[in-house]
């Protein structure tokens, strides 16, 4: 395409040189620029700016997109656009630049504190189950049929997004479901997106090192569905939001375009009738605009209930039949590291979450709590260089609904594992529990809490103490497959540990 075709009428300061130069592909990473690229400069420290802005000519580079020339700089052969916000500009011209695919994909944003991910995958699986092939965009990554080609950002760069949608649009996926994050959305990396419907799961704290404030936060998540959702190109488009959480009531009363409310309120549009939960799944009988629907899954707990509810409600919005709703959850077996059980000793109960927020960790706690007959063993901790507000909050949670809290180490990144297990363990001692050694801890009548900056160690004491009935937690990191050290990336993956672990003990499972 045309340069000119490419930015024309969107909002840009200044153009020097040759508007109508001709286009072959757009890159903001300068190790991904090809010949004939427009490159967009994001980077904010100037050194770093400069360092893109050269490594991207040196690939050929054919035009650039920048905040602002630097003067030291001599200015290259090339065309050169100004424009204050490079971000947002990207995401419209990417739009251009893949034919605005969003306006054949059913895209259905999905946003909240927590139950993002497992939603995204109800949703593909009811997808699937009633005959159309899904894509899922999100913390895990980006799959369409099935198949990773992405991993990265929870909401990608928008230029990722439209290249994922437009490769969705090719082999014939025409839903794809996609987290949505508060940050994705304040840098406007999907203001250029056409959404047939958008979700609301909750919001808790989170981001507040970005953010600021709480307020901050959900503000940027009522954006979606104040602005992006009713500017779409896509005819009767939906709002699905939990109306029993204090913020979804907030959307709700934002929203003055179709919007369906779910919940465990029976008031709402989609609530369940009835529903029995053990550690082995969900059985309930749901209510969804009018209509009933028997479903069974194996997802654990009243949090997953909301999820299914959430992911039938937007279904039955899009006229999905109720027969493939419940085909759906049934197949569903949850998203890594969401409440995933891992095989350990026997009549132990092995949970990985990803919960590292306050709000995910209750709400785990919470939700085992109801199923447990046993102790409630925790592994938690919180990782650096993010939100330190949360860190005693997280203590204190863990304190109060556990009954054996094991603080250890997270992601510490930059920052010493031993000061932010101190920051947390503020929380504990709050909760009026007292700190013991793994001796005490075995006996069954304890009550305390245990600290190993080992995560593999602290993993290890939670499994031996565990005994028929317990549930063990681990928490914090899901998915992951690393620990974020210092400046290095060292594999780990909660799953795997456990695995060992529990061979280790002579309990493992396959």
């Amino acid at each position: 395409m045309k340069l000119g075709e490419l930015i024309g009428g969107l909002d840009v300061t200044r153009i020097y040189g040759n508007a109508n130069v001709e286009i072959t592909g757009i890159s903001y990473d300068s190790r991904q620029t090809m010949p004939g690229h427009l490159y967009f400069s994001m980077a904010r420290d100037t050194e770093r700016n400069r360092a893109n802005i050269n490594d991207a000519l040196s690939r050929g580079a054919r035009a650039l997109v920048v905040r602002g020339w630097d003067g030291e700089m001599a200015r290259p052969a090339v065309t050169i656009v100004e424009c204050e916000r490079p971000r947002l500009l990207m995401g419209a011209a990417a739009s251009r630049f893949f034919n605005a695919p969003s306006e054949r994909v059913d895209l259905i944003g999905i946003t909240g504190t927590s139950g993002k991910t497992t939603t995204s995958y109800l949703l593909g699986a009811i997808f699937e189950a009633a005959g159309m092939p899904a894509g899922i965009i999100g913390t895990i990554g980006i799959f369409v049929a099935g198949k990773k080609i992405y991993s990265g950002l929870t909401t990608p760069e928008s230029l990722d997004f439209e290249a994922a949608l437009a490769r969705m649009e090719r082999e014939g996926v025409r839903h794809a479901a996609a987290e949505i994050s508060s940050i994705g959305i304040e840098e406007g990396r999907v203001d250029s997106l056409n959404f047939r419907a958008c979700l609301f799961t909750n919001l808790g704290r989170d981001h507040l090192d970005y953010h600021g404030t709480i307020e901050n936060y959900f503000t940027a998540k009522l954006r979606l569905f104040t602005e992006i959702l009713p500017r779409s190109r896509r005819a009767d488009t939906v709002a699905i939001v939990r109306g029993d959480d204090p913020y979804g009531r907030r959307v709700l009363d934002s929203i003055t375009t179709r919007k369906v409310s779910f919940g465990l309120d029976r008031s709402l549009d989609a609530h369940a009738e009835g529903f029995s939960a053990d550690l082995n799944g969900i059985r309930a009988t749901l209510s969804v605009l009018g209509k009933k629907i028997e479903i069974e899954s194996p997802l654990v707990g009243e949090i997953n209930l909301l999820n299914i509810l959430g992911a039938s409600a937007l279904s039955v919005a899009l006229g999905i039949e109720t027969a493939a709703v419940a085909d759906g959850v049934r197949r569903c077996p949850g998203a890594p590291g969401r409440l995933e059980a891992v095989a350990g000793k026997p009549g132990v109960t092995v949970l990985v979450d990803y919960a590292h927020k306050p709000d995910a960790l209750e709400a785990v706690l919470h939700a085992i709590r109801r199923l447990c007959t046993g102790r409630i063993i925790c592994v938690f901790g919180c990782g650096g260089d993010r939100d330190r507000g949360k860190r005693p909050i997280m203590g204190e949670i863990a304190g109060r609904i556990a009954d054996l809290p094991v603080l250890t180490s997270d992601n510490p990144r930059s920052e010493d594992p031993l000061a932010i297990i101190a920051e947390v363990e503020a929380g504990l001692i709050a909760a009026r529990i007292s700190r013991i050694d793994e001796a005490t801890a075995a006996n069954a009548s304890a009550r305390g809490y245990l600290v190993e900056p080992d995560r593999r160690r602290a993993i290890a004491a939670a499994l031996g103490i565990a005994a028929p009935g317990d549930a063990v937690i681990v928490a914090g990191k899901g998915h992951e497959d690393y620990q974020l050290v210092g400046g290095r990336v060292l594999p780990f993956d909660d799953r795997a540990v456990v695995r060992e672990i529990a061979a280790e003990l002579g309990g493992g499972q396959s």
